[in-house]
């Protein structure tokens, strides 16, 4: 049986349990107030049998491709998610990180590896060019981003760029654009502040001529981790899985968030946790102005 052990900070929240094709989760006695997820409650049963598989999937990358490199430059058996995070799950989306060391917190911690600009341009050529290069194996980094376009996660301190570890927390994703596309992006951003929905700060930002969208991560504050999740995740879907905007609106009711949002906002939603509450995320991408969710 496999074992990924769930860290907040240096608290351990529980235990995911692989067990033949089935992966579930367990709560420590010492967790805290705040649920790894809605689909996942500290006391009852997951919102679907398979909650903890799909919680974990999305914090991974959509695109299969890309998930067997992962497997393949660290010499993995397979793309299991437990398989994958068990390698790169020290960095995530949230406050959790994932281990297969239930001593992480106390381990000796690795210095941070610098990410040089000429370093940052080449692996944003690299990603241009090639959608499954999202990391840079020298430096051996240890973290995840959901979702189905290429990108990596840095951390921004004393004015270097450096490779995130569970003790240094990123601070900023960065994405491949053109100067049209980065501006276009920027500014469906703005429209949607303009409306009064909360939304990431993003600039575009060149790399010895690579051009590249920064977002200052929003599950991040003071450079510790925030807990948050997607949609996806307090629903119990995998990523391929269509959201049901009924299902969402049921949710947002529950939790008191009202019902107002849109449906082709969904994709690019997260939720902010922390005890019993729950509030909506700022924006990671707001829909194009005239067109639907890409």
């Amino acid at each position: 049986m496999a074992e990924l052990y769930a860290f907040a900070g240096r608290r351990r929240i529980g235990i995911f349990r692989h067990a033949g094709p089935r992966i579930a989760f367990a709560y420590d006695d010492s967790a805290g107030p705040t649920p790894i997820s809605l689909s996942l409650p500290r006391s009852g049963q997951p919102v679907t049998p398979a909650a903890a598989r799909a919680w974990l999937d999305n914090l991974l990358p959509a695109r299969e491709d890309v998930r067997r490199r992962w497997a393949r430059e660290r010499g993995l058996p397979d793309t299991e998610p437990m398989t994958l995070l068990a390698s790169y799950g020290d960095d995530l989306a949230g406050a959790i990180s994932l281990s297969p060391d239930p001593d992480l917190p106390w381990r000796r911690a690795p210095q941070p590896v610098e990410a040089p600009l000429h370093e940052i341009a080449t692996r944003l050529a690299a990603l241009r060019n090639q959608p499954t290069s999202w990391l840079d194996q020298r430096a051996r980094p240890r973290f995840s981003l959901g979702g189905h376009h290429g990108k990596f996660a840095l951390r921004r301190a004393s004015g270097k760029w450096l490779w995130p570890t569970y003790e240094h927390p990123s601070t900023h994703i960065l994405r491949p654009t053109t100067p049209e596309e980065g501006a276009a992006r920027i500014a469906d951003l703005d429209h949607a502040r303009s409306r009064g929905i909360p939304a990431t700060r993003t600039e575009l930002v060149t790399f010895g001529g690579q051009s590249a969208l920064v977002a200052e991560r929003w599950d991040r504050l003071g450079g510790q981790r925030i807990h948050a999740e997607t949609i996806r995740q307090a629903l119990g879907l995998r990523p391929a899985d269509d959201i049901d905007p009924g299902r969402v609106r049921d949710l947002f009711l529950r939790l008191g968030l009202g019902s107002t949002v849109e449906h082709h906002d969904l994709p690019g939603r997260a939720l902010l946790l922390a005890g019993d509450r729950c509030v909506l995320a700022p924006l990671s991408r707001a829909p194009r102005r005239g067109a639907g969710v890409e």
